[in-house]
């Protein structure tokens, strides 16, 4: 490519396909809607529970996104470049759709549905605990603290890449942007394991583990690793990002993808290893109750298709270089992911006796595809308003002549 060639924001437009994109996942999700808010009226309980892992899922991809555009300005690798504008759309209005979501589960937890540490005895959890954490006012005040910190990054974010695309940055100005983003990673890192443990960890308020926050930061990761390379193979049939994005950037992906598959199935192990050598009879239910009544499938599928599935076809060079394949196991890897979060929230809910049974509510599927139809239509307006590509950042140009773009 020419050093002369002037490159504009232009030039790389959203393909046309978008919009039709945003439309598409707005009915769905008002559609699904209507039926979510029918459902909540039938059946208040279960519309909370099956609420709760559509909110924990898409969550992810939100703060997965804001994550890997942090760890991108620290970085500065070429790879993070073509995931910049969808980590932007991705953290951007959604996050405010989010907060939206996350009012219902306050509801439930006011109401004594999802979490029972609002009804029990303080003697029983222990006077600390549930004076100083366990109670509804630090429940509210908690989630409001990380989604302002969430949504104070994302906006300085986004603020910084608008002022990029105008020119109006210098290079002084970068490295302020890149200091914010290294401590902002240490700040998601505090506030979503804070944020798993008052969601999902407290559903079973006298069962805790040390790893938990790690498991949700390696699954969000993980999400919108996937859902970044399902959108980048889909565009990159089409101007602008055809000839550009190219097998060595999905070779990049993969192996990033791949290298997070693998530390998802370490912290796995690790938990369930340090519970298993404990033996004590306050952690060991846990597990119990995901070994039992149907549950044990769920978790047999797990280690096989989230773990030894894509491990084994992701040691493939040829895989991860080619679209169709990588694509196929980025769509594996997010149903996936869903199935791990339905194994982490679901057997906390015991029926009338006192037991774990197995079920698949139609709520906890209209539910996810109302909150997800939304948080897609959101995603893909965002994402049209922009160029593609960030074509003012100084290494832009770089980027494509190293790989004769």
């Amino acid at each position: 490519m020419s050093l002369t060639t002037k490159i504009t924001p232009a030039a790389f437009a959203p393909p046309a396909a978008i919009p039709r994109w945003s439309r598409i996942a707005f009915i769905v999700g008002v559609l699904f809607s209507i039926g979510a808010a029918i459902g909540a009226f039938m059946n208040w309980t279960q519309f909370l529970r099956s609420w709760l892992l559509a909110f924990m899922f898409w969550l992810a991809p939100t703060l997965g996104s804001l994550v890997l555009l942090m760890l991108q300005y620290v970085s500065g690798g070429n790879w993070g470049r073509f995931g910049r504008r969808p980590w932007e759309a991705a953290s951007g209005w959604p996050m405010a759709l989010m907060f939206i979501c996350w009012l219902p589960i306050v509801v439930g937890m006011k109401t004594n549905i999802l979490y029972p540490w609002t009804a029990m005895d303080p003697k029983i959890l222990g006077e600390a605990k549930a004076a100083y954490y366990l109670n509804p006012t630090l429940f509210i005040i908690r989630g409001l603290i990380y989604f302002a910190i969430w949504g104070a990054l994302a906006w300085r974010l986004r603020r910084w890449s608008h002022e990029e695309e105008a020119g109006k940055t210098t290079p002084a100005a970068a490295v302020s942007i890149e200091n914010l983003s290294g401590a902002g990673i240490v700040l998601y890192g505090l506030t979503i394991t804070f944020a798993s443990v008052d969601w999902v960890m407290s559903l079973n308020p006298t069962w805790w583990s040390t790893v938990w926050g790690m498991l949700f930061m390696v699954g969000q990761a993980l999400t919108a690793f996937a859902l970044t390379i399902l959108l980048l193979v889909q565009l990159s049939s089409d101007k602008p990002l055809e000839g550009i994005f190219r097998k060595d950037h999905l070779h990049d992906f993969g192996k990033l993808t791949f290298a997070f598959v693998i530390l998802w199935a370490y912290l796995s192990f690790s938990q369930w290893l340090i519970i298993w050598s404990g033996n004590m009879v306050d952690e060991i239910r846990w597990y119990l109750d995901r070994l039992r009544g149907g549950w044990q499938t769920i978790g047999v599928a797990l280690i096989c298709f989230h773990f030894v599935l894509p491990f084994a076809l992701m040691l493939s060079r040829n895989l991860k270089r080619n679209r169709r394949k990588l694509a196929a196991v980025a769509l594996w890897l997010v149903f996936m992911r869903l199935l791990d979060l339905f194994w982490l929230i679901e057997p906390n809910f015991h029926n009338a006796k006192g037991e774990v049974e197995f079920h698949i509510s139609p709520l906890d599927i209209v539910n996810f595809l109302a909150v997800g139809g939304l948080w897609l239509g959101i995603f893909f307006w965002q994402l049209n308003k922009r160029a593609i590509l960030p074509v003012n950042d100084p290494q832009f140009v770089e980027m494509l002549e190293a790989k004769h773009g």
